[in-house]
């Protein structure tokens, strides 16, 4: 194992995490990043991502859940960051969506200790909102958010103790085999080979891999940050992350003293080598949201418009499997702005394809032969 050599292309989590699994592992391991680790054009940058077992009735999401809280548990300890603070998750949704009360018999199943709440006993519990118009909502008191940036920069952390290399401002422009392994081909032309490259770019994939032959696009999305919540409505302990019907989302006081409220709906297909703007439509559609139903937020300052691309498949299931054709490439794509949470487990698991280990989970949902049968139900943020 110790002279199996792998390339890494891609420095968001999964990309960090994957280097870690298979540095772990004993393999020699570059990491090539295009920009830099957590810079903002990055589906992983940004303050906090939500970590929930609430994925309606696929109890195999619910279970990698539990197993990543367990992973980034254990990157915590190990380099003493602070990586999640548990909040609880609050859903609001419908008893016809197929989802939530789906969800809450799974998570009952995996022994998490999962509530269905009235509206009124909603509004008693967390009055700041108005659940009136939603006929199922549930309450799980695990769960909560993870801390992006931190996640990173202990990821990173851990690739250097096992001796892992990065090298930011490593731009690749095409990956392709090359013999019994494959390579990597970087801007200017430098070329770098390997046994196993895992391509892990999030948005950038049909740059990297033309020829891979899914339908992943990648979509606009912006995260929005209020200023100005009352603490004690809106800090931890009294206000939990909250999933409503899959359209809002939100999470408590964070950060610079910030509330996170986002719409999860998928944005227009955008060029992911190209900026964009703050959509004006989609910041009236959050705070209309936030008016009809956290009424006690309404009105507050918008502090930040946080860009965020997501790499959507039609599913909303991930790609992790090994590129047709060549086996020496293995590809992780399509999180579907669902990805974060699993990150550090990702890893693992892109590490067992690349290294022959018997994955730890089925991967069989995530495979690209999918993309020529059809295709299975979505999953949801």
């Amino acid at each position: 194992m110790a002279e199996t050599s792998a390339i890494v292309v891609g420095g968001g989590v999964m990309g960090l995490a994957a280097a870690c699994a298979l540095a772990g592992r004993g393999a020699r391991v570059i990491l090539l990043e295009r920009h830099t680790v957590g810079h903002d054009w990055a589906s992983s940058h940004g303050l906090t991502r939500a970590i929930r077992h609430e994925y309606g009735p696929n109890a195999i999401y619910t279970r990698m859940v539990a197993r990543s809280l367990a992973l980034w548990k254990d990157l915590a300890r190990e380099t003493g960051r602070t990586l999640y603070t548990e909040t609880g998750v609050l859903t609001l949704g419908q008893e016809d969506d197929g989802q939530t009360l789906a969800g809450q018999a799974v998570m009952r199943a995996e022994g998490l200790p999962v509530e269905r709440l009235t509206a009124a006993e909603c509004a008693r519990r967390f009055p700041q909102f108005q659940p009136e118009s939603y006929s199922a909502i549930t309450w799980n008191p695990r769960g909560g958010m993870l801390y992006a940036s931190e996640c990173l920069m202990a990821l990173r952390e851990r690739l250097a103790a096992r001796g892992g290399v990065l090298r930011e401002g490593a731009r690749v422009t095409r990956v392709e085999q090359a013999g019994a392994g494959a390579r990597a081909i970087l801007e200017g032309g430098e070329t770098l080979a390997a046994d196993r490259v895992v391509v892990t770019v999030g948005p950038w994939i049909n740059d990297a891999l033309p020829e891979l032959g899914a339908p992943v696009r990648a979509t606009r999305q912006q995260v929005l940050y209020f200023a100005g919540a009352d603490p004690a409505r809106f800090s931890v302990g009294a206000f939990p992350v909250f999933l409503a019907e899959m359209e809002c989302y939100g999470f408590p006081l964070h950060g610079p003293g910030w509330l996170k409220i986002a719409s999860h709906l998928t944005g227009a297909a955008v060029d992911p080598n190209e900026g964009y703007a703050p959509d004006e439509v989609e910041i009236a559609f959050v705070r209309d949201f936030i008016r009809r139903v956290i009424p006690a937020a309404d009105g507050l300052e918008l502090a930040m418009a946080d860009r965020c691309m997501y790499d959507m498949t039609p599913d909303e299931d991930f790609i992790l499997d090994r590129l047709p054709g060549n086996g020496s490439v293995v590809v992780g794509s399509g999180f579907s702005g669902h990805g974060f949470k699993f990150g550090v487990l990702i890893g693992e698991l892109l590490a067992e394809i690349a290294l022959d280990e018997k994955p730890e989970f089925p991967l069989d949902r995530f495979r690209l032969a999918r993309f020529t049968r059809p295709a299975g139900g979505a999953t949801g943020v």
